[in-house]
């Protein structure tokens, strides 16, 4: 866990290259872009609006977690990165999916690292079933479908395309990543935990686009596999999985998601009136991703999904008390 010294110092590192990575300073300075944005489509119909919230919102996901992150060593409180990790889990499938990004890399590490396993079902359903492609990405997908799903059938083609990823050339990180779940299967904790430090060392080294020296402090990617893994083998798993002690600020938020239960945060933000369609949209019950078939062949259904996030909002009643 960092020290309060470490912690101003990680926050002034934000401070000095907000602008030039354009992110948003302070929760105000997100809410004041939204609004700005909204001034330039409030006459459209509210179909038109919520399609265009998807494009103005889409790409930013890092950002508001980002964001969340320096609020937090602002106001040393761990529960605005929590939030921020739960709201850009619901703003990125909002986003990404509606347009047919698929799921992305750094959605995996911020959906794991808020806890929301629930939405495994919503954005890689049992449906799809393993992928048949040999890369990184394709392994830690199938690898998390096996582990989540238990479906017997697919450990092998998940283990041998895990076997594949292993042997390409690939990041640090990356491939402590797919060692990581590899580990899993076999429940082999020992393996597990030190593959967790080569995700933090392999992130402190990082050197891809839009990496920067506050980006290299965040192995968000090791509090998602810890919290893969807690909720995979629960109390067997806490006890005998060593978390990186290099893990920084991700140690004090893992404390913290620990003493909540493990429990997803909120809304990081909240919208005025005239943004009420962005509100809804982040409280609507999110679709689940389906299959269409053309010609013996499989594709998500993008069309379907970014139907459904429209009716969805909509249709939404606002609960008492909101």
């Amino acid at each position: 866990m960092l020290t309060k010294k470490e912690k101003d110092g990680l926050l002034k590192v934000y401070e000095d290259i907000v602008d030039r990575y354009y992110y948003y300073y302070d929760i105000d300075s997100f809410e004041r872009e939204q609004f700005g944005r909204y001034i330039g489509i409030f006459d459209e119909t509210e179909e038109k609006q919520i399609e265009m919230w998807i494009k103005y919102l889409a790409g930013d996901v890092m950002n508001l977690v980002y964001l969340g992150a320096a609020v937090a060593l602002r106001e040393d409180d761990m529960r605005y990165l929590d939030d921020a990790l739960n709201t850009a889990t619901t703003f990125t499938q909002l986003t990404e999916l509606s347009l047919g990004w698929g799921c992305s890399w750094d959605f995996l590490s911020v959906f794991t690292s808020a806890n929301r396993f629930g939405d495994i079902e919503r954005i890689i359903p049992k449906e799809i079933g393993p992928s048949k492609y040999s890369g990184v990405h394709s392994a830690v997908t199938n690898l998390m479908m096996y582990l989540y799903y238990g479906e017997a059938e697919w450990k092998e083609t998940a283990v041998e395309c895990g076997r594949r990823a292993l042997d390409r050339k690939q990041t640090i990180e990356s491939k402590a990543i797919v060692a990581c779940l590899m580990s899993l299967v076999e429940k082999d904790f020992d393996s597990f935990s030190a593959e967790l430090g080569n995700v933090c060392m392999g992130r402190k080294r990082g050197n891809e686009y839009g990496d920067n020296k506050f980006t290299r402090q965040l192995p968000f990617f090791a509090l998602g596999l810890y919290n893969f893994a807690r909720y995979l083998y629960g109390e067997e798993a806490e006890k005998k999985i060593t978390f990186p002690s290099d893990a920084g600020l991700l140690d004090d938020l893992r404390e913290y998601q620990r003493a909540a239960g493990y429990k997803p945060g909120g809304i990081l933000m909240k919208f005025d009136e005239e943004l009420y369609l962005l509100d809804r949209m982040f409280k609507i019950d999110l679709p689940t991703m389906h299959l269409r078939f053309e010609k013996n062949k499989a594709y998500a259904d993008i069309e379907r999904y970014a139907k459904e996030v429209k009716e969805r909002t909509l249709g939404y009643k606002t609960a008492d008390g909101e």
